[in-house]
């Protein structure tokens, strides 16, 4: 089989390809529970705005919340209120939705550069990937932030490439405006600073892009106007704290970080096995690249967020997220190219392994999330049952509550230390602590309502403790 794209087959296999992708983004979305930290954080604030009705300042376990703007929970607000609920499914179908678009998209900027078998295999590549796939399914920021730029730089392509008026630029300036408000400022590392770049490679178009003053109006007044409303409501040095933390300590931290070359670490396993092909004539892709000014658009997309986000301190695969969709263009340009020029089994071996990859990838999603990550997952219903014996108790936690304990106790969980739960041992309340008990607290051992086991980790363990008239412990006497 070679795979053909004549029209009528080429409408079939891409028809194929999408329906495979939808099942990865939306197949048994909302079956898991939250599965990560960062992931209940945005639950927890979702919910929160969900209860209160207050859009503007978000809000996340009673303590406001403004390290993120809130695009994001706007989203999931709009199918929190069909569903009456804000649920795994309503948090998570706006990644859904952006990572199929991005697949989308890919699959018609392939087509532009090299036909319908590029559009298809950048489409694969995208999808069969598993930082991609994973935050397609998952209630986090960054595929939000993914899908808006890309679709800035659909809408912005016919304008750099001569093919389109400036109101395609006005467009792209709004979706610019929307990464501010998913993001804020970093968004633009994925798509103004690019288009810098590759601006300086004597591309007038993109130096007029840049240039339009209207359009970096429309994007401040799209992404500029919460951060203004918030600043005149609670002053300007709210900002200050989240500057510190959220951005200096990131960028320029001096301790921990990873070494430069992480990002590189992490976009050979993202994109395993398919950026084996660079190593078959890169001489020749670096040539096309130099001669075509779309791949170069593309090689600016990839190089400069890289770049730049391996300077900084704090590193973490899913930053470079938003530069999958041209990594995946590129490589599907080569992986072409490379196919056309072979024979025998190793054509039929790069005509095959894509989609083939991209059914392994939905089968896992399908049929084996759950068990692999059951570990996480089995504490989380349980908590969520067991609390509801006890409607409208204050819930505290030894330390700091995990946000997934927030969201599926469905109340705030305040953080109490180890010398201040002999204060609270009168009130009628609920204490979770993670296992082992500490000794000081050793009077609380009769006391526990539930045990759960594993919590979060494999052979970690928590227990749900009782307060108040029913639990028997006597707490130490304090000294003084």
């Amino acid at each position: 089989m070679n795979f053909r794209v004549d029209e009528a087959e080429g409408t079939l296999l891409a028809v194929a390809v999408l329906g495979l992708v939808a099942l990865l983004c939306f197949w048994g979305l909302g079956d898991i529970p939250l599965l990560s930290v960062n992931e209940a954080r945005r639950a927890v604030a979702t919910r929160e705005m969900y209860e209160s009705g207050q859009w503007l300042l978000p809000y996340m376990n009673g303590e406001r919340y403004l390290a993120k703007p809130p695009l994001f929970n706007w989203l999931t607000l709009l199918p929190a209120q069909l569903l009456g609920a804000a649920t795994e499914w309503a948090l998570r179908l706006p990644s859904a939705l952006f990572a199929f678009s991005s697949c989308a998209v890919v699959y018609v900027l392939g087509k532009r550069l090299g036909g319908r078998r590029v559009g298809l295999y950048a489409a694969i590549i995208l999808a069969a990937n598993t930082g991609f796939s994973m935050f397609a399914r998952r209630a986090e920021i960054e595929m939000t932030l993914t899908g808006l730029s890309l679709l800035s730089l659909l809408v912005a392509w016919p304008y750099l490439f001569g093919q389109g008026g400036r109101s395609r630029v006005w467009l792209s300036f709004g979706l610019i405006g929307l990464c501010l408000l998913s993001k804020g400022p970093v968004s633009l590392l994925f798509v103004a600073a690019p288009l810098l770049a590759f601006a300086t490679l004597r591309q007038p178009r993109a130096g007029a892009y840049l240039r339009d003053v209207p359009g970096w109006l429309l994007a401040l007044l799209i992404g500029g106007t919460w951060y203004l409303v918030v600043s005149l409501r609670l002053g300007w040095d709210v900002w200050s704290s989240i500057l510190r933390q959220d951005i200096v300590a990131k960028v320029g931290g001096l301790q921990g970080g990873e070494p430069w070359y992480a990002y590189l670490i992490y976009l050979a396993g993202d994109f395993a096995p398919f950026w084996l092909v660079l190593l078959v004539r890169p001489r020749q892709l670096w040539q096309q690249i130099r001669a075509r000014a779309e791949l170069q658009l593309l090689a600016c997309s990839v190089l400069l967020p890289l770049l730049v986000f391996s300077l900084f301190t704090d590193k973490h695969g899913k930053y470079l997220l938003p530069a999958y969709p041209a990594v995946a263009l590129l490589l599907a340009w080569h992986w072409s190219g490379v196919r056309d020029s072979l024979q025998g089994w190793r054509r039929e071996l790069m005509t095959w392994l894509p989609p083939l990859l991209l059914l392994a990838f939905v089968g896992f999603y399908a049929f084996f999330e759950t068990r692999v990550f059951a570990y996480r997952l089995q504490a989380l219903p349980e908590i969520e049952q067991a609390l509801l014996d006890y409607p409208g108790q204050p819930l505290y936690s030894l330390g700091t509550p995990d946000m997934r304990l927030v969201y599926y106790a469905g109340r705030t969980v305040a953080a109490l230390k180890a010398d201040a739960v002999a204060e609270h041992a009168g009130e009628d309340a609920l204490l979770f602590v993670r296992e082992p008990l500490p000794k000081k607290l050793d009077w609380l051992a009769n006391c526990t309502q539930t045990r759960f086991a594993p919590y979060l980790k494999r052979k970690k363990t928590a227990l749900l403790i009782r307060l108040g008239p029913t639990c028997r412990g006597t707490p130490p006497a304090q000294p003084g």
